[in-house]
């Protein structure tokens, strides 16, 4: 079963060090997948046309001989007046440099009309580069049909595997019964499914994803051709999600996998601290204040420097807490309770202001779109979730007269 990663997210790209690093990741924990298609890459999308770099290519070689069990693929967003031979020719570099096949990426695009097009690439392209043609459609969510998809699996080469992000773009949970539906109106073929966790680019960069591979129902690997991950733009933060995912993958214990990674590394109070309410590592409506304790004085290592805001956050999140209930101890003495409730609360209020969510506090932004009938993008309830956090709970409980 293909088990792996798409780096398809938007944001900076990954550098090259940190995809090799990742592939000894993958081969370590039985993935066997990479797709190198993040949206910011000029010669993904933006530059199409172009041809790759020799760094490009070099790169290419150097991913696709890391690991003899760890396929590469290259993802290309071809425009509207791209022709088999303009990408037959560019992709080409890149199988002869030992890259193993290619990925369509027509998601995100304003291209419903342009179906048999689609089609036609990609079995034109399998038959001239005579390796694998995988496909991202750009109706590629929700469980009904549309005019495109008919057209798009009307004569669709049968080597030819086509994503699937599962009901929305981005899921709280995926079962058998969603990939058996959208399996039925793509005539039959069963989706390679890309899977949009951690992945925190767009209108979810408030967050940091830290937790398990969750609400992934064990029946839903007989139903799929496979599983890709979106990690995020930091690549080791994104591992204990994939680590999980993996052993989903094996039939492990996903949260078992997850528990164990987070706990080697220090990452236990951090994940906990990034999660929220509906999540399975989420540490409870009142905390203790041992575990208050932990995180004010947490040290996790390894993690990117671009996730210290967080770190930053969850350490002064928890430090109010803790003069919180301390001072809700002391609330007898009537100059402790004034002077200590307003400094308590200037603190708060810069807290507040920080740009990243803590503790599950929002308003959470996601797009938990599906694509309609039509295939066109359909807007769900979901996509925004408006809650406290449990520092505002902790400090409302302070602040308001007891």
């Amino acid at each position: 079963m293909i088990s792996g990663i798409i780096e398809g997210f938007y944001g900076p790209p990954w550098s090259h060090d940190a995809r090799l690093d990742f592939l000894d990741f993958l081969a370590e924990h039985g993935g066997n997948t990479y797709v190198w298609a993040a949206k910011l890459e000029p010669r993904h999308r933006e530059k199409w046309a172009e041809a790759f770099t020799d760094s490009e290519l070099q790169q290419f070689s150097e991913l696709a001989q890391r690991h003899q069990q760890v396929q590469v693929l290259i993802g290309i967003t071809p425009g509207s007046e791209a022709t088999t031979k303009q990408l037959a020719d560019k992709l080409r570099s890149a199988i002869e440099r030992g890259c193993h096949g290619i990925v369509l990426s027509f998601d995100d695009l304003p291209v419903l009309h342009a179906a048999t097009k689609h089609r036609d690439l990609a079995n034109e392209l399998i038959e001239e580069l005579k390796t694998q043609v995988w496909l991202v459609p750009t109706h590629y969510a929700g469980t009904t049909s549309s005019p495109y998809l008919e057209k798009l699996f009307e004569g669709l080469h049968e080597d030819v595997l086509v994503m699937w992000t599962g009901v929305h773009v981005v899921n709280d949970s995926i079962t058998a019964r969603d990939a058996q539906l959208r399996t039925a109106v793509c005539n039959n073929r069963k989706p390679l499914l890309w899977d949009n966790t951690p992945v925190n680019d767009a209108i979810m960069s408030e967050s940091l994803h830290l937790g398990p591979y969750a609400s992934r129902e064990t029946a839903l690997r007989d139903e799929i051709s496979g599983l890709l991950l979106n990690p995020m733009e930091f690549a080791l933060a994104s591992r204990p999600t994939i680590v999980s995912a993996l052993a989903w993958v094996h039939g492990a214990d996903a949260f078992a996998a997850w528990k164990a990674f987070v706990s080697h590394h220090g990452w236990s109070e951090i994940a906990a601290a990034t999660a929220f309410p509906d999540d399975p590592h989420w540490p409870g409506a009142r905390p203790s204040d041992e575990w208050w304790q932990s995180v004010a004085d947490m040290k996790p290592e390894g993690l990117e420097a671009g996730c210290r805001p967080w770190v930053d956050a969850a350490k002064q999140g928890a430090d109010l807490v803790l003069s919180a209930r301390k001072l809700i101890a002391e609330l007898g003495d009537p100059e402790i309770s004034v002077l200590g409730r307003f400094h308590l609360a200037v603190k708060w209020r810069t807290w507040r202001r920080l740009p990243v969510l803590t503790y599950g506090g929002g308003p959470r932004i996601r797009p938990v779109v599906t694509n309609d009938e039509n295939g066109k993008f359909a807007y769900r309830s979901g996509t925004v979730i408006s809650t406290t956090s449990l520092v505002d709970d902790e400090v409302m409980r302070c602040l308001q007269d007891i």
